[in-house]
């Protein structure tokens, strides 16, 4: 806002909220002072309001009024002009209250210290902020109602070549951050596609860090940026071939907590630039596409969504406290990533990552009996919870149905929405069929000459599509889906066969 057509921009900030008591204004205005003593809050050390606001201009003015045992307006300055104007070696904090007066109707003043530390006060606003009257003072509470604050910042920064840190011109719905960059060009789509990504505009929007500022929104809650709401935007919905991980870290000695991850690809992978976990700490934002230490090659298009209520935000809430904790946390994402980007890649058009031969029964069971299939399987995924759809997948395509590499992009849309939604459902069972003896030999020996494979095949689709081949690739797709369900019914017979023994004796 403006205050005159001449002057110069100010940041106004506004809520319908309870309002703060004059007590309670002048504990948010004291440095250090904090009576947040509970987990429930983000707030502890009594320095957000000081610092935040000093870092976006060297004034501010708060105006907040309360209802409750009586009507109460209050405002107070928070003013590094001032106090460098006239050489505080304290800091001098002016704050003028003021009650309704029913009989008269009328907001009249408090003046508890005596009328002389009142109009102290008083002067020194007036002097300092914008407003050259009391009256002025009095009509900033006119569209407040009887409860609520509103935080004028003014003289705003400016960054090192002398504009002003924050744009309020280039887009009339948002706040921008001076020297943005710009769109490119419609042609440059991949790079159109980077920039315009939530992950990119965050930096320097305020609507787009708004709306992900939020994981979960009150009901009645809502932010609203130069006169239009903010819609809250969802991450954890920006992600396709999605998994839900559970973390569990040991916080204490005998505390441990539950921490759930969801980790997938962005919309728009591979040609997406970025990759990094969403870090909540009590329902907001601290870690934006933090890359926890990943790769940014075996990382690259995968992000998550935390909440990590078990760790400790620094006081400025845009990092965690460098902790054993934290520590641990990294690694463990860190992890997640690069094992999610093992049995993922190939579904968005990366060759798959083999980082260890399949274990000896992968290659030395005959696909002859299902009891012992299924006995295999199990076992497997007893040390391993993540059996993955694509595990399954890769088993079909890659083992003995010698189906061709380059038909699995054809087939992708059905393997995502039909056999990876089977897989999911069955965590436990993953198959490799070996249709012959010379077929059973390590994966890293049978995928050796790959690639001569794909390069003739290749030369030899460019005459068609062998329409034969598919059809072949859709029926051991079916015969896969097959043999995992006989599996599954095996293992659920051979359990009912255990409680039925168990319920003899």
């Amino acid at each position: 806002m403006k205050y005159s057509p001449v002057g110069e921009y100010s940041l106004m900030i506004q809520d319908d909220g309870g309002g703060m008591s004059p007590e309670y204004l002048r504990h948010c205005l004291s440095f250090g002072f904090s009576n947040k003593c509970t987990n429930s809050s983000i707030g502890q050390y009594g320095n957000g309001f000081k610092t935040s606001t000093m870092r976006l201009g060297a004034d501010a003015i708060i105006f907040s009024c309360r209802k409750a045992n009586r009507l109460t307006r209050s405002v107070g300055l928070l003013s590094y002009t001032f106090l460098k104007g006239t050489g505080c070696d304290d800091i001098l904090v002016p704050v003028v209250d003021y009650e309704f007066d029913p009989s008269s109707r009328n907001f009249k003043r408090i003046m508890d210290r005596g009328e002389k530390h009142f109009s102290s006060n008083l002067s020194t606003l007036l002097r300092w902020s914008q407003f050259s009257t009391e009256d002025d003072l009095l009509n900033q509470f006119e569209d407040m109602g009887c409860h609520g604050t509103k935080i004028v910042v003014f003289n705003l920064w400016l960054n090192d070549v002398d504009e002003m840190e924050l744009d309020f011109t280039t887009d009339d719905e948002d706040i921008m951050m001076s020297g943005a960059p710009k769109i490119p060009e419609e042609r440059a789509k991949v790079k159109r596609l980077n920039h315009m990504h939530i992950a990119n505009r965050f930096r320097y929007s305020l609507r787009v860090y708004a709306s992900i500022l939020y994981l979960r929104l009150p009901q009645h809650f809502k932010v609203i940026l130069c006169g239009r709401t903010v819609e809250p935007h969802h991450i954890i919905k920006d992600l396709i071939y999605r998994e839900c991980i559970k973390y569990q870290p040991q916080v204490g000695t005998s505390v441990q907590v539950d921490v759930i991850t969801s980790i997938g690809f962005l919309k728009g992978a591979p040609h997406l630039d970025i990759y990094g976990f969403n870090v909540y700490h009590r329902n907001r934002l601290i870690l934006p596409f933090w890359a926890a230490g990943s790769e940014r090659g075996r990382g690259r298009g995968i992000a998550g969504v935390l909440e990590a209520n078990f760790i400790r935000p620094t006081h400025d809430k845009q990092d965690f406290e460098k902790t054993e904790l934290f520590q641990r946390l990294e690694t463990r994402l860190k992890d997640m990533t690069m094992e999610y980007w093992r049995h993922h890649a190939h579904l968005i058009g990366y060759q798959p990552v083999t980082k260890s031969l399949p274990p000896a029964y992968y290659t030395s069971i005959a696909a002859t009996n299902d009891s012992s299939v299924a006995q295999a399987t199990a076992t497997t995924y007893a040390r391993n919870s993540r059996a993955k759809a694509s595990g399954v997948l890769n088993s079909c395509f890659n083992g003995g149905n010698s189906l061709n590499p380059l038909h699995v992009g054809a087939l992708r849309d059905q393997m995502d929405y039909g056999a990876c939604s089977l897989a999911r459902r069955n965590m436990r069972t993953s198959l490799y069929m070996p249709s012959t003896p010379q077929q059973t030999e390590p994966c890293k020996r049978r995928n050796s000459g790959s690639m001569i494979e794909m390069r003739a095949q290749k030369r030899h689709n460019t005459n068609g599509v062998n329409v034969v081949e598919i059809g072949e690739e859709r029926s051991s797709l079916l015969l896969c889906q097959n043999m995992m369900l006989k599996a599954e019914c095996s293992e659920l017979e051979a359990a009912g066969q255990t409680l039925r023994s168990k319920g003899g004796q």
